[in-house]
């Protein structure tokens, strides 16, 4: 074996190559190629039949044992994931249907196979030496003999001669220790004195041993070469006295000697490692949208990127759809995951990263450039939409449709369908479609109309319309998209200010539109904010504030039942959904709550500073505008402030007159003056504190 500084440098290496050689051992050749791979640093999975297979080799430390026999769809399903470099054969000269389910599963699977060849035997009939063309054959001459008989052709052969000889008293047989020999014992009848569980490899006087202590007449052996220890057992039985009945070797299939497989072992892996090295200078990774998922919904220039790719990742249902390409793969959907692996298996020059539908709609690939890194090469090839392919389904123009997506997330849909008469989302599974149905049904579109669509480009297609009560209790199968028509959408203003006599008021105190429209104002809103409004009474500020920040958030905070109520049934009325309602008394009640971008402040309930402490520890670069009436209260807002990381803006005194009828007249009836104070936290750099 090697020293510890070259296994430290060729473990250096293996961790940097990602594909490895899959060597099928079970002989001695086996066990010496996998210490050759092991010596020369070259990666290998070595799979072998028995436990004692895997005790040999666990002084190669180099390598990965498995253990377990293998049918012919697991070794093809093993390549398949594996891609190894090559497929290497070193199983037992008469396990013909191995090799021959190992060379299919490398054929299937377009995988480089070479198949290890054992030295000849040499064997002549005569000279007390028998041979024979199969087990059966020998089986039947055995038959018609006298004496004891001593198997060394191992288990696989037992039943052959154990159902072929009468008297199985006469049958011995050496083999290694494996839980089917019990089995096979208790079934042929033997004693147990007849079962000799031995690991080799057997010397001439080990052989000479056993025969006189078992009294066998014949010996039966295998055709297997000077690693099987054959020569041993000829020159054994010969010394005793016993008939040699030898198994021949199958005819001789085409394959390498040991000192060409090494060759070819180390030629490939020279290769392997000089293009990997050679695609750290010249790596591309695609971003590839690969449409709804089926082959035939691909882009050509999609097909010829997978083709051409030396690795593809992405999520299970993206490989799955992928697999006939027959390409290494990683499934992997996170940013930072997918950077790490391409930056771990350098050897990989093309890499494609596949997403659903296009890259530019809703798509993981919109953040996986910032983790590459500018060193890589990034290229990005569209897709065909679930939007673009839904609507053409629909036979429907999709140019004013908007588009949304409501997988993994809470877009303002309601806000939506209000203002457009079609709107496209992203789903995912029936609950989301359920969910879509009830909460349209909740803010009154039920007249609306949805069209639902599942496992879309599959064959397992399917499309269904109706209303939204008819999706209440959706139970479809797929992954979903839904388009919602409402012919009764309309354009709304884009000012604020809606008419005090729209809102729903009961006996709780409203904010005036024309104070409200300054105070609004004076926030300067973006359409992504998250708002407090404290003290929110009917809610006819969190109403215009959710309009207007129809991607954000608006917490209505307000302590009285009446008024929280009165809250629900506006923004049921406005369909305003981007609106929480956060029943209790400010600063309690603001805790828990997301940190804020904006914050007005109708009424504090007497704890003002405390609700402006809180605030302004949740957000030090919070925007806050404040309504109050009494001078006092002015007086306590400032005082706040000066004690905490707050600084005024702006004071405006608001005063409102309104006309009212006076017989023929119209006379101005003015209202009370309201001060309006803007002011915003000392905290420098906003914080990113705005709504998902």
């Amino acid at each position: 074996m090697t020293d510890t500084k070259k296994r430290t440098t060729d473990a250096g290496k293996r961790e940097r190559m990602g594909r490895r050689f899959l060597l099928f051992a079970g002989t001695t050749e086996g066990r010496e190629l996998a210490e050759f791979l092991d010596e020369r640093g070259i990666p290998a999975l070595v799979c072998v039949a028995t436990e004692y297979g895997e005790e040999l080799l666990r002084q190669t430390a180099g390598i990965e044992v498995r253990v377990g026999r293998m049918e012919a769809a697991g070794m093809a399903a093993l390549i398949r994931g594996e891609q190894p470099l090559a497929v290497l054969d070193a199983t037992h000269p008469y396990a013909d249907e191995t090799t021959r389910n190992i060379r299919l599963a490398a054929k299937e699977n377009r995988t480089a196979y070479y198949r290890l060849l054992r030295g000849e035997a040499k064997t002549e009939p005569g000279g007390g030496t028998v041979v024979f063309e199969d087990a059966a054959s020998a089986a039947r001459w055995l038959d018609g003999q006298q004496g004891n008989i001593l198997l060394t052709t191992g288990i696989k052969e037992l039943p052959v001669f154990a159902e072929t000889i009468a008297d199985r008293g006469r049958l011995y047989i050496r083999t290694l220790l494996q839980e089917e020999i019990f089995e096979k014992k208790t079934r042929y009848g033997l004693s147990g004195k007849q079962v000799i569980c031995m690991q080799g490899p057997f010397s001439r006087e080990m052989n000479e041993a056993t025969i006189r202590m078992t009294g066998a007449k014949y010996l039966v052996t295998k055709e297997s070469g000077g690693a099987g220890g054959f020569a041993e057992k000829v020159e054994a039985a010969k010394n005793c006295g016993a008939v040699c009945a030898v198994i021949r070797r199958p005819l001789q299939e085409a394959g390498y000697s040991a000192e060409e497989i090494r060759g070819i072992v180390e030629e490939k892996w020279q290769e392997y490692t000089e293009l990997c090295f050679d695609a750290k200078e010249t790596r591309c990774v695609t971003l590839l949208g690969i449409g709804m998922g089926s082959r035939e919904n691909m882009t050509l220039e999609a097909v010829a990127a997978c083709e051409e790719a030396d690795c593809i990742i992405g999520a299970a249902r993206m490989l799955d759809a992928l697999r006939d390409f027959h390409k290494p793969n990683a499934v992997l959907y996170r940013p930072d995951e997918i950077a790490a692996y391409i930056g771990e298996y350098s050897e990989y020059g093309k890499i494609v990263v596949a997403f659903s539908g296009d890259v530019g709609f809703y798509s993981g690939a919109k953040r996986l450039p910032e983790y590459l890194g500018d060193e890589m090469q990034v290229r990005l090839i569209p897709g065909i939409s679930t939007a673009a392919y839904f609507a053409a389904r629909l036979r429907m123009p999709w140019e004013d449709m908007v588009l949304a997506s409501s997988h993994g997330r809470e877009p303002d849909l309601i806000g939506m369908v209000r203002q457009n008469e079609k709107v496209f989302t992203l789903a995912s599974d029936a609950e989301s479609i359920r969910k879509i149905a009830g909460k349209l049904l909740s803010y009154g579109f039920d007249t609306v109309k949805m069209y639902v669509g599942g496992d879309l480009s599959y064959p397992s297609e399917h499309i269904y319309e109706g209303t939204a009560a008819d999706f209440a209790e959706f139970r479809g199968e797929g992954i979903f998209a839904a388009v919602i028509v409402n012919p009764r959408a309309h354009d709304e203003a884009v000012t604020c200010g809606i008419p005090d006599d729209a809102f729903l008021r009961g006996n709780v105190p409203m904010t005036k539109g024309e104070v409200r429209a300054v105070a609004l104002a004076k926030l300067r809103l973006t359409r992504d904010a998250v708002v407090y409004d404290v003290g929110a009474g009917t809610g006819s500020v969190a109403v215009e504030c959710a309009r207007m920040a129809d991607r954000g958030k608006v917490y209505a905070v307000e302590q009285k039942e009446e008024a929280c109520g009165l809250i629900t049934a506006n923004q049921k009325k406005f369909a305003v959904d981007n609106i929480e309602i956060v029943p209790g008394q400010a600063p309690e009640a603001l805790r828990d709550l997301s940190a804020p971008t904006h914050v007005f402040i109708g009424g504090s309930g007497g704890s003002l500073k405390e609700t402006l402490a809180v605030i302004s520890e949740k957000n030090p670069s919070v925007r806050i505008v404040l309504n109050c009436i009494t001078l006092e209260t002015l007086t306590e807002i400032l005082a706040a402030a000066r004690d905490l990381p707050l600084e005024v803006e702006d004071i405006a005194s608001v005063t409102v007159a309104k006309a009212r009828p006076a017989g023929r007249y119209h006379m101005m009836e003015g209202q009370n003056p309201v001060y309006v104070i803007t002011m915003t936290g000392k905290g420098g750099i906003p914080c990113d504190t705005r709504a998902s």
